[in-house]
């Protein structure tokens, strides 16, 4: 009988055993998995170009702050801006009209913004160009990217400005980069875009463009976070956001985007958007 109760104590530690040893293996005492978010980036630039120019933006953000970022972007202004009103998106680079509009409503807060002000610029080609100021865009076909993009409100508000509304034939393309190309193709006059997308254009394929006009300034695109995500990643994304000027990696970051540093933004700077929104709402002409 004792044998036999030796037998039986011996086959429970076994058991204990091996429970134990499953208790403290790694598959069951593995790391807590990194917390997931998403960056949203509106679609100013062809989608593969924004992959490659944002993506690293993303890996860069989420190694500052501990957690796994990714990117994502939508195939049009409409369809980013009511991913906006839904909040699909933690983090998103935005533009301004639709920050008011959609995002700082949905719960978004700013984090920074690139240094300057945005101005909707009119670039032609630099030789052979059929005009030679925005004066003689009379008659013309006048590129611009979809018509709720920042810089295409405020082109027409320039051309309006400078009484050329509904003197030109304006067409509205899917981004900056095709409607730059409508210039260098001869397909149109003149193009409507901004600083960023222009440095990004030129670095890729080279100059070939000059300005002739500029709008007046707004605050520019930013960096905004949902108010779900917790206060200590947010934090982390913006000092990394204000500090890529300081470091070689932060600032070849910077160079891709053709921006030269991001700086703190406010709600209270985008009440002059808001007021250039009711302004051109209020004249039909948004």
């Amino acid at each position: 009988m004792q044998t036999v109760a030796r037998g039986r104590m011996g086959a429970g530690g076994v058991l204990i055993a091996a429970t134990l040893a499953m208790l403290v293996s790694p598959a069951v005492c593995a790391e807590p998995r990194q917390a997931h978010y998403v960056l949203g980036v509106f679609p100013y630039l062809p989608p593969v170009r924004l992959e490659r120019l944002y993506a690293p933006v993303a890996r860069a953000l989420g190694e500052a702050a501990g957690v796994h970022l990714t990117f994502r972007t939508r195939g049009s202004f409409e369809r980013f801006r009511e991913a906006l009103a839904e909040g699909r998106f933690d983090l998103v680079f935005v533009q301004p009209f639709d920050y008011v509009r959609a995002a700082a409503p949905a719960g978004y807060r700013p984090l920074a913004r690139w240094k300057g002000r945005l101005r909707a610029l009119v670039v032609t080609r630099a030789e052979g160009a059929p005009v030679e100021s925005i004066a003689d865009l009379g008659g013309r076909r006048v590129a611009m990217p979809p018509p709720d993009a920042a810089v295409s409100i405020l082109g027409r508000a320039l051309l309006a400005e400078r009484g050329l509304a509904g003197a030109v034939e304006i067409a509205h393309l899917r981004n900056h980069f095709a409607c730059i190309r409508q210039v260098l193709a001869h397909t149109a006059a003149a193009c409507v875009t901004a600083r960023s997308p222009l440095r990004v254009y030129r670095a890729r394929f080279g100059g070939g463009l000059r300005v002739i006009a500029r709008s007046r300034p707004i605050p520019p695109s930013l960096f905004a976070a949902h108010t779900r995500v917790p206060h200590a990643i947010v934090r982390k994304w913006r000092a990394a956001m204000l500090s890529w000027h300081g470091g070689e990696a932060g600032r070849r970051l910077l160079h891709n985007l053709g921006f030269d540093a991001f700086v703190p933004a406010s709600d209270a700077e985008y009440d002059a958007v808001r007021a250039i929104w009711r302004e051109l709402a209020a004249g039909g002409r948004p």
